[in-house]
C-alpha cells in the first residue's frame, strides 16, 4: 500500500465510481493469472505470474493486459504509477542458466538486471525480488553469499548493497516503505525465522534481541513505516515505534490453531491477510474501526459479491490506499474485488481516502484541479462549481461511518461510537449485518435453538472461528470424554472447531440431522454428535462421521440418525471437524434437521 499524489488519487476515485458494481462488489475470478503479487495504491495496476508462463501487468481500469517480455519470468512488485515493475529474469552465468532480480520500465520496454551479491553461487537463483519503493527507485529482496541468503537494498546509484546479516544468517528483505528508507523482513533466529528491520544504511535490528528466539517475520507496513505488519509466534501482529511496541491483531488468527500473516494496510486502517495450516490458506479482513478478523470470502459475499461456490479465497495479497480494491490468489488462480465505497462525506477528497474533515485541503484540491476530471466530486466528469458547492455545503467534520454492531438482540448498522454507547461489539466500518459475525454458539451453554427448523429451512452455520481449533493438545471441555466416539481415526480429541445447537425432540422420538447440502469450500470433513443431558454432564447418544456419501467419498460430510428420544425433551447437537489430518477444516456449513416420522426411521 502506498500514498499517492492528490491528482492521481482524484482521477482514480472518479474512475472507480464509474464501475458498475452489482450489490456493492465487483468480484472477478481471474484464472488467466496464477498469482497477484502486488497492487498499485490507486487500485489500478496488478502484477504477478500469468498462465502464459511469465510476468504480467494488468490495468484494472482499462482492462488492458501487458505480458512482460522475455527474459522476464515473474513480476513481484509495481511502482505507484505502474510504470516500473520489479521481477526476475533468466540469465546465463558461465554458460549455466540462473535467475536474477530485474526491473522493467514502461519507458524502456526491457528488463535491466539488478545483479547479485558476490559469491552468489549456491543454486540457480542468484537474487530474488520482493518489493519496490513508491517511485520505483529502491528495490529489496535477497541474494546469496555461498548458500547463505542476505537481504539487499538496490538503487541505480549504489547497485545491490547487502543489508547487515542478523542473527544466524539466512536473512531476507521482504517489504520497503514508500520512501525506500525502512525495510522489513526476517533473519534466521534461534529456531526459525524471526522479525527484523533495516534502515537505508543497511544497519539492521532484530525485533526479538539478542538471538531472535521468537518465530515470525515482517510481511508489510504502512507507507510511512510507522506501522509494521508481521507474525509473532504465529499471531498476526502490529509493530509500532520501530518495532518496540506490539499489538496482537484481533484474536491473533482467524482460525484458532492456524498461523496468521497480516499483509497490507489501507489508509483508514483496514488490514488484510491470511491464515495458514500446512497447505491450507484462508484470507481475512479487519475492517476499519474494528479489531475483529472476518473471513474475507464471507465478508465480500455479505456485501453482495458473487463469489463462485467452489472458490476459496486463500491469499489476500494487497489492498488499495482507500480500501476499495482487494486482490489475491489461490491454487486455482487469482481474483480481484472492487468494493463500492460508502459515500458518507462527498467533499472529503483530500488527502486521498479522506481524513474525516471537509476543510481548506479539500477546497484547495478543487481549485488546483479546476476544469479537469481530477477532483470530480459529483461524478459528471469535470471539476467545476458544482463540485465546489458540494465541498462548501459539507464543510466541517464528516458524519461517523457506520458498520455492523452486534447487540444482545441482533445487529444494527451503527457508528463505532453509537455501538460502544449501547454496549455492542463493532465489526468495522462498512461491515454488513448480513455476515454471521454476531452469532456465537462456540460453547454448549450458548447453543442455538433449532427446534423450529425441524422439517423446515436449513440452518446456515459457520465454525470458522470456533474453539478449540486445530490443536490436538486442546480438547473441547463441553464434550464428554471419549466423544465423538465415531471419529475416523479413533482419536476423539482430534475433533475441533465445535459449535452447538439445541432442539426439543418431536413426537416421533427421532430426528435426522445432516450436513449433506454444505458446500465443500472451504468447510471439509465434518463430524456430528447428538447428546442428552445438560451442559457439563452430556451423554453422547448418536454420532456420525461420513454418512452423507459412500465410505471414502469426499467431502466427508455427516448424517446422524437419533431415535428413542423423549418427545419434548431438549437435546444438543455438536457440529465439528473430524481432525487428525490437515484437510479437515472449518467454514460455513448448512445444517438440516427433520423428524424421522414419514422417513421410515
Amino acid at each position: 500500500m502506498r500514498v499517492i499524489s492528490s491528482t492521481v488519487a482524484f482521477a482514480v476515485t472518479a474512475t472507480l465510481s464509474g464501475v458498475a458494481i452489482a450489490g456493492g462488489v465487483d468480484f472477478q475470478f481471474r484464472p488467466e493469472f496464477d498469482s497477484i503479487s502486488d497492487l498499485s495504491p490507486d487500485g489500478r495496476y496488478i502484477v504477478g505470474f500469468s498462465d502464459a508462463g511469465g510476468g504480467y501487468r494488468y490495468d484494472l481500469f482499462a482492462a488492458v493486459r501487458t505480458d512482460l517480455p522475455l527474459p522476464g519470468t515473474i513480476a513481484a512488485a509495481v511502482s505507484d504509477d505502474g510504470r516500473t515493475v520489479l521481477g526476475s529474469i533468466d540469465v546465463l552465468i558461465d554458460g549455466e542458466p540462473k535467475t536474477e532480480a530485474a526491473i522493467w520500465t514502461e519507458d524502456s520496454g526491457v528488463w535491466t538486471s539488478l545483479g547479485a551479491l558476490p559469491e552468489a553461487d549456491c543454486d540457480f537463483s542468484r537474487s530474488t525480488p520482493y518489493h519496490i519503493s513508491a517511485d520505483g527507485t529502491v528495490a529489496v529482496g535477497l541474494s546469496w553469499v555461498g548458500c547463505n541468503s542476505h537481504g539487499f537494498r538496490w538503487t541505480a546509484e549504489s547497485g545491490m548493497v547487502p543489508l547487515e546479516n542478523l542473527a544466524n544468517g539466512t536473512n531476507r528483505a521482504s517489504v520497503v516503505s514508500a520512501d525506500g528508507n525502512l525495510i522489513g523482513g526476517f533473519a534466521q533466529g534461534s529456531f526459525s525465522r524471526t522479525p527484523a528491520i533495516w534502515g537505508p544504511s543497511g544497519v539492521g535490528t532484530l525485533l526479538d534481541p539478542p538471538n531472535g528466539d521468537v518465530v515470525g517475520e515482517i510481511h508489510g507496513m504502512s507507507d510511512d513505516g510507522t506501522i509494521l505488519l508481521g507474525t509473532w509466534d504465529g499471531k498476526a501482529t502490529r509493530f509500532m515505534n520501530g518495532g518496540a511496541d506490539r499489538q496482537i491483531i484481533g484474536a491473533g488468527s482467524l482460525l484458532p490453531g492456524w498461523t496468521s500473516n497480516p499483509i497490507d494496510i489501507a489508509n483508514d486502517g483496514t488490514i488484510i491477510g491470511f491464515d495458514t495450516l500446512g497447505t491450507n490458506r484462508r484470507a481475512w479482513i479487519v475492517p476499519a474501526g474494528s479489531d475483529v478478523m472476518i473471513d474475507l470470502r464471507t465478508y465480500l459475499i455479505g456485501l453482495g459479491a458473487d463469489v463462485p461456490d467452489d472458490l476459496n479465497l486463500e491469499v489476500a495479497s494487497a489492498i488499495s490506499a482507500d480500501g476499495g480494491v482487494i486482490v489475491g490468489h489461490g491454487f486455482t488462480g487469482a481474483w480481484t474485488a472492487v468494493l463500492e465505497q460508502p459515500v458518507a462525506c462527498l467533499g472529503d477528497i483530500a488527502p486521498p481516502g479522506g481524513d474525516g474533515l471537509v476543510n481548506i485541503d479539500d477546497l484547495s484540491a478543487i481549485l488546483v484541479a479546476w476544469g479537469t476530471p481530477n477532483a470530480d466530486v459529483n461524478g459528471d466528469g469535470n471539476t467545476d462549481a458544482a463540485d465546489l458547492a458540494l465541498v462548501l455545503s459539507g464543510w466541517g467534520a464528516c458524519p461517523s461511518p457506520t458498520g455492523a454492531c452486534c447487540l444482545a438482540d441482533g445487529c444494527e448498522a451503527l457508528s463505532a461510537e453509537e455501538c460502544a454507547a449501547l454496549g455492542g461489539t463493532f465489526r468495522g466500518v462498512g461491515t454488513p449485518c448480513a455476515i454471521a459475525s454476531c452469532v456465537s454458539n462456540d460453547r454448549c451453554v450458548d447453543a442455538i435453538d433449532i427446534t423450529d427448523h425441524i422439517n423446515g429451512a436449513v440452518i446456515e452455520g459457520d465454525n470458522t472461528t470456533a474453539t478449540p481449533g486445530f490443536d490436538s493438545f486442546i480438547v473441547d471441555i463441553d464434550r464428554p470424554s471419549g466423544s465423538p466416539s465415531c471419529q475416523w481415526f479413533g482419536e476423539p480429541d482430534f475433533a475441533h472447531s465445535s459449535v452447538w445447537y439445541a432442539f426439543d425432540a418431536p413426537a416421533s422420538g427421532g430426528v435426522i440431522v445432516e450436513l449433506c447440502s454444505s458446500a465443500p469450500i472451504p468447510f471439509f470433513d465434518s463430524t456430528l454428535a447428538v447428546y442428552s443431558g445438560v451442559c457439563g454432564s452430556l451423554v453422547e447418544i448418536a454420532c456420525d462421521e461420513d454418512g452423507c456419501a459412500p465410505v471414502g467419498e469426499a467431502p466427508f460430510y455427516s448424517r446422524v440418525v437419533a431415535t428413542g428420544l423423549t418427545p419434548g425433551e431438549t437435546y444438543r447437537v455438536c457440529v465439528m471437524n473430524a481432525g487428525g489430518w490437515l484437510g479437515s477444516v472449518p467454514g460455513p456449513f448448512r445444517l438440516a434437521i427433520r423428524s424421522t416420522a414419514g422417513f421410515g426411521k
